[in-house]
């Protein structure tokens, strides 16, 4: 498959879920909200773009492939009226987002690529059961006429 800029909806959906959220690139703590979410969304998409860009390099900028009315080059601007994903969904998103933004050698070291580790750290917290789930896991064995018999 080939890479593409994703849309704002996209980078919407995962602004909002990442809501609350705090991550630390080059030393710096940064956290989304309300106020930072439009810093936040245009830094995701240009990211993006910068993949894209590098993927395809003979590309004008209002030709990358993605949106057709190239909606990149305006301005970012959150909006907190969308669908919140679940987050399986969001998980999906965010795997979408990264496979699309990680073309160029930056993407390692990127802002962008720190926070889409925390907000998949955060989603996966976030996941039905995981809260249940065991820290640690241990498997009793138990030797009887030496056939091992596993108790769960």
């Amino acid at each position: 498959m080939s890479a593409y800029v994703v849309n704002k909806s996209h980078i919407n959906a995962l602004v909002l879920c990442g809501l609350g959220l705090v991550w630390y690139h080059e030393g710096k703590r940064h956290e989304l909200t309300l106020r930072s979410a439009d810093r936040v969304g245009q830094m995701l998409l240009d990211e993006c773009v910068k993949s894209v860009s590098y993927r395809y390099p003979g590309d004008e900028i209002t030709e990358l492939p993605g949106p057709t009315d190239a909606e990149w080059l305006i301005p970012f601007k959150f909006n907190p009226v969308v669908r919140r994903p679940t987050p399986v969904q969001a998980l999906k998103l965010l795997n979408c987002y990264e496979y699309q933004s990680c073309e160029h050698p930056g993407w390692p070291t990127s802002e962008a690529k720190a926070f889409c580790d925390a907000l998949r750290h955060d989603l996966i917290r976030r996941l039905p059961g995981y809260d249940e789930a065991p820290w640690e896991w241990e498997d009793k064995l138990y030797y009887e006429n030496t056939k091992i018999i596993r108790i769960f």
